[in-house]
């Protein structure tokens, strides 16, 4: 099953290292903007999206490349 991730800033935020998950249940594109701009309205910014197909990452893999 493969999910989308919103990630975004609190206002006042700049550091990318400090964003937070705002949601997870996002079906769709349609979805992902209704939170965006949910979120927006309330001060978030930089949004970012991402997926999940509920598969754990092989770091292993990264590491030798």
């Amino acid at each position: 099953m493969r999910q989308l991730l919103i990630y975004g800033l609190v206002k006042g935020e700049t550091r990318e290292y400090m964003e937070e998950l705002l949601a997870t249940n996002a079906k769709n594109p349609a979805d992902v903007e209704k939170v965006k701009a949910a979120a927006a309205a309330q001060g978030w910014h930089s949004f970012r999206v991402a997926t999940y197909n509920g598969e754990a990452p092989d770091f292993a893999k990264a590491v030798n490349v």
